[in-house]
């Protein structure tokens, strides 16, 4: 029993991994804009605001961070209770997607 409640702590944690990626590399591509990166709760808005407003990345990325937002707050709240294997690969596919996404805004910038 040990061992399955651990299973289910590391895929929590492997989802807290996910949104602290997608959170770091929003602050990395809201730097490169030369803009001061918020506290997590406010980096949707701001994606929205500097970098989905002006046309330099889609408005899906505000999307992802705001729903591994409140996966992280799912989690850190105890209000979500389990995350099933295939949960974990959707959210994993959104941060690397978001990842990728913000990698690729950054690539751009630095050309210009």
């Amino acid at each position: 029993p040990a061992s399955l409640s651990r299973s289910k702590s590391n895929l929590f944690n492997a989802a807290i991994d996910l949104y602290w990626a997608a959170i770091d590399s929003a602050h990395a591509a809201l730097m490169a804009s030369n803009e001061i990166p918020p506290s997590p709760e406010h980096v949707a808005d701001m994606l929205e605001k500097r970098l989905v407003a002006n046309k330099h990345v889609s408005h899906r990325y505000a999307h992802i961070m705001r729903q591994l937002y409140a996966l992280f707050k799912g989690i850190i709240h105890r209000d979500i209770k389990e995350i099933s294997g295939k949960d974990y690969d959707n959210f994993k596919a959104l941060a690397e997607e978001f990842v990728d996404g913000m990698k690729d805004y950054i690539e751009r910038k630095r050309k210009i």
